[in-house]
């Protein structure tokens, strides 16, 4: 069997796909849709401020998904949010990200301001055998408003598109569903994900499950 340069059981998975790459989930609700709420969608980092992007991780929940720079033990989102970055080196992660979603707002409103980021969501990827999504934030008052479903579904189509076959993501236990319910598996033919910590981390981190689109 041919393991085209990662794990035997996921290449196993991978021969399984339809021509190798899954189907893209469904869009739910069009860019049309979201324009009438006054939300636009972006796919380039051109234009992000880095400052705000900042603010929206420590201040959002967020998707549930991890980034992939923060040092110490992990912390729930929902009480604390992502961590600050650097910005010299948040700019260079923009630089080598594979995919980006996120979105602004295109019209004043009582919730937003005009151009306000509303939600971010990248994915790091090879360009050919997989990919992984990180850093998924939603603003807290456009969380529970499709939002975060919306930005997964561009960004995982994005990547099929990309034809890319094994795309994965560490996600939080309260949204595990939502990526249920987007083609995401966990333990996917048993495979653990593993994560390298310095001495004194906390073990249970080391066994968390990626999930991955199926």
């Amino acid at each position: 069997m041919r393991t085209d340069g990662i794990s035997v059981g996921k290449a196993a998975w991978v021969e399984r796909g339809p021509g190798g790459v899954p189907p893209a989930p469904g869009i739910t609700k069009t860019d049309d849709d979201f324009q009438q709420l006054g939300v636009e969608f972006l796919s380039s980092a051109d234009g992000i401020d880095l400052s705000e992007l900042n603010e929206l991780f420590e201040k959002a929940s967020g998707g549930g998904c991890r980034g992939g720079h923060q040092r110490g033990p992990a912390r729930a989102p929902s009480d604390v949010g992502f961590p600050r970055r650097e910005p010299a080196r948040l700019r260079v992660a923009l630089e080598n990200t594979h995919r980006i979603v996120w979105v602004r707002s295109s019209k004043q409103s009582r919730v937003a301001r005009l151009g306000q980021l509303l939600g971010f969501a990248r994915a790091t990827s090879d360009g050919v055998f997989s990919a992984t999504i990180w850093d998924v934030a939603v603003a807290p008052a456009w969380q529970r408003s499709g939002l975060g479903r919306a930005m997964m579904e561009r960004l995982t189509a994005g990547l099929v598109e990309d034809g890319i076959p094994t795309i994965t993501l560490y996600a939080e236990p309260k949204v595990v569903g939502m990526y249920r319910k987007l083609g995401f598996r966990s333990d996917v033919d048993g495979i653990k994900g593993m994560a390298f910590q310095r001495k004194g981390g906390p073990k249970d981190q080391l066994q968390r499950a990626p999930a991955s689109r199926r």
